[in-house]
């Protein structure tokens, strides 16, 4: 793959953003979608790019929900520092929000959302060619 396309799939793969990375590479996208419909090699690089970016995503909303995250307290708008080092007081979260979507995405039998009579809820998105750059 020449340096334009790999300049394009690397960046993808850390970001999963095509409109950033076409910037990056400094392609316009319609020339990347042309490329991607006859160059069979590099639309499938272009999936497995944006399937590393999805798994770089859910293993950091699993790292926030089940290990946490640190944030600074605040009072009164401000950050409270501790008076003996002034580094700032850290509080450990976690994201009950990012667990129940992961819960829901991996065991949606067990988590997912039920109607009165038991059945799961099922959304179904269509995405087009116009879609693809959110």
């Amino acid at each position: 793959m020449q340096g334009a396309k790999r300049r394009f799939v690397t960046h993808l793969a850390t970001c999963g953003n095509i409109s950033e990375s076409a910037r990056v590479a400094k392609i316009e996208s319609g020339t990347l979608y042309r490329w991607r419909s006859q160059d069979m090699e590099f639309a499938e690089a272009w999936e497995r790019a944006l399937e590393a970016a999805v798994d770089a995503m859910e293993a950091e909303a699993r790292r926030r929900a089940v290990q946490g995250y640190d944030e600074p307290v605040f009072y009164g708008g401000r950050i409270v520092q501790d008076p003996d080092t002034g580094k700032p007081i850290m509080r450990r979260k976690y994201s009950d929000g990012l667990m129940r979507f992961l819960l829901r995405a991996h065991r949606p039998a067990r988590f997912g959302e039920t109607d009165r009579e038991g059945k799961t809820g099922m959304i179904s998105i269509n995405i087009t060619a116009d879609d693809s750059v959110l």
